[in-house]
C-alpha cells in the first residue's frame, strides 16, 4: 500500500509541475511598458501603420489587464 501511495504522490507532483508554465517570471509595469513601447517603436519604423494599431491597441489592453487597469503614459497611440 505504502508503495502506491508514494507512486501516486510523485505523479501528482510531476503533474503539478507540468501544468505550470515554464520560465514565467513576474515582471514589473516599468518593464512591460518599455518593452510595449520597443515593440511599438519597431513597428512604426517599420512602416507597417496597421501593425503598429494592432500593437497599440492589444498591448494597452494587455498592459490594463495585468497591471490592474493601468496605463503607459510615456506609450503614445501611433497616428494613421
Amino acid at each position: 500500500m505504502r508503495s502506491s501511495l508514494a507512486i501516486a504522490s510523485a505523479t501528482t507532483t510531476a503533474l503539478i509541475a507540468l501544468a505550470a508554465p515554464a520560465g514565467v517570471q513576474a515582471i514589473s509595469l516599468d518593464q512591460a511598458c518599455q518593452t510595449f513601447a520597443a515593440k511599438l517603436s519597431a513597428a512604426q519604423a517599420s512602416g507597417d501603420t496597421q501593425k503598429a494599431q494592432t500593437i497599440y491597441s492589444e498591448g494597452s489592453k494587455r498592459i490594463a489587464s495585468r497591471f490592474n487597469g493601468a496605463t503607459c503614459p510615456n506609450v503614445t497611440a501611433p497616428t494613421p
